[in-house]
């Protein structure tokens, strides 16, 4: 038989029997090559094999390790040709092992009771629970319970991107998000207990890695027995981009707890938890979010101002909220028109946004008045600091506004911004908002255009 090397832009193309593909599979497939992302590509290849060979339009033969890289063989229904992967090893590690998800059994046996949760949380009701609250927090937690199911007595924990390691954001990390877009949920406890293994999974998103022993690991022996864990497993979690948002870990107080078939069910988990973080994130988005200025709608600021006061307390540290009104607002409704006085809120809330840290929230309050909570840990002089910093680029806006008659007007905007501190002003979101409204009427009465501190804190220069 003549061998062939091919790519896998190719093997889509030419060689595989997509027509017996779903057609989302098919539609995927599609995406990835008018995509021209070899990267892409590839994870459509693969995952184009494994569907087919669940499927029976591929037959999986046996293939043996072959040196430095993983050998896999297919041979399609009713045809001699074999098809012939040779997968490189990812990058491996002291005390780990990497397989690739390729060489992992396509079927893994599993009992239906160990499936019962997951299989729940294709529910859309319980992904909708993101507007009583829930949101992925709350899918997270089912998430948990329906891998102990599938697993027994593991631990699981998903870990954002940035909480391995890169930049992060005030203790609960979150990816690179787009202003008005959801913050990342982690875990609500320490970080990945491996951070380095979990830093492979993320460059290695086609693999997943498995630490068998950790107690034999020097870097993270400590910590393994601190909280008892004897295996470990790290997995990507991607989002239908083919990017990855973060990595999923998997624990266990036995040693060598996992074998090749669970280790597949791992990787189905992971899977289902990129899933289930893409659907919760768009149901917030539709819940969350205003949908004029883009920027947190109230409902999230009532839920986030909770959750950072507890989260502040806990940590003996500081939140400050910042209420800001746009001076003369009715003005520009007044004399340009009402889709004029959206621009202003708009430009405003955008500003906003670009002018604090990326783990604090902007959100619209009501009409003209936007809330912003800075997380803790912040000082009063760093509140004052921000709160100027975000009145003065309000106060260099120059928008540009058509009015009624269709004439264009650039106009400038001010706004007036009352602050007050937790613990030192209020102890819980109704009386610090009382207090930072109380400071913003001060800050309304006099001239405007200023910042003003609920209290006993002096009001800072207005210009």
């Amino acid at each position: 038989m003549k061998q062939r090397d091919i790519g896998y832009r190719e093997l889509l193309e030419r060689v595989l029997p997509l027509e017996e593909l779903a057609a989302a599979d098919r539609s995927r497939v599609e995406r990835a090559l008018s995509s021209g992302a070899a990267s892409e590509i590839e994870r459509a290849a693969l995952s184009t094999i494994e569907r087919l060979a669940e499927g029976g339009s591929l037959r999986r033969l046996p293939s043996p390790p072959n040196g430095g890289e993983s050998v896999l063989r297919f041979q399609p229904r009713d045809a001699l040709e074999l098809i012939t992967l040779h997968m490189p090893v990812p990058g491996t590690m002291a005390g780990a092992i990497a397989y690739p998800r390729s060489a992992l059994p396509a079927r893994a046996l599993t009992r239906l009771d160990q499936l019962r949760q997951m299989l729940r949380l294709d529910d859309p009701t319980v992904v909708a629970d993101a507007g009583a609250g829930q949101g992925r927090l709350g899918v997270m937690s089912q998430f948990g319970q329906a891998g102990r199911e599938l697993l027994g007595d593991a631990m699981l924990a998903y870990h954002p991107r940035a909480a391995t390691g890169e930049t992060t954001a005030g203790g609960e990390s979150a990816d690179a998000l787009e202003p008005g877009e959801p913050g990342e949920p982690g875990d609500h406890g320490p970080g990945p207990l491996d951070p380095a293994l979990a830093g492979h999974a993320l460059a290695h998103p086609m693999a997943i890695y498995y630490c068998p022993d950790t107690h034999k690991v020097a870097r993270i022996a400590a910590a393994a027995r601190a909280r008892g864990v004897r295996s470990l497993v790290a997995v990507a979690v991607g989002r239908p981009d083919g990017a990855v948002r973060g990595t999923l870990e998997i624990a266990s107080p036995t040693p060598d707890a996992y074998l090749t078939d669970d280790l597949a069910r791992i990787a189905l988990l992971a899977d289902y938890c990129g899933g289930l973080l893409e659907r919760a994130e768009r149901i917030e988005k539709l819940v969350f979010v205003d949908p004029l200025t883009r920027v947190y709608n109230r409902s999230y600021f009532d839920l986030q101002s909770q959750n950072e006061l507890a989260r502040a307390g806990r940590d003996k540290a500081s939140v400050a909220l910042c209420i800001a009104d746009i001076d003369n607002f009715k003005s520009f409704n007044t004399a340009f028109g009402f889709e004029a006085g959206n621009q202003v809120l708009v430009q405003v809330a955008q500003t906003l946004r670009g002018g604090v840290r990326p783990f604090d929230t902007v959100a619209r309050w009501g009409g003209e008045e936007f809330a912003v909570l800075l997380a803790a840990p912040v000082n009063a002089d760093a509140a004052r600091a921000i709160s100027e910093r975000l009145r003065s680029a309000v106060e260099r806006l120059r928008v540009k506004l058509e009015a009624l008659d269709r004439t264009v007007h650039q106009v400038a905007v001010t706004m007036s911004i009352g602050v007050a501190l937790s613990p030192e002003h209020a102890e819980t979101p109704q009386d610090l908002w009382r207090a930072a409204n109380q400071a913003l009427l001060q800050a309304k009465s006099g001239r405007k255009n200023q910042v003003v501190f609920f209290g006993p804190s002096p009001p800072a220069a207005g210009r």
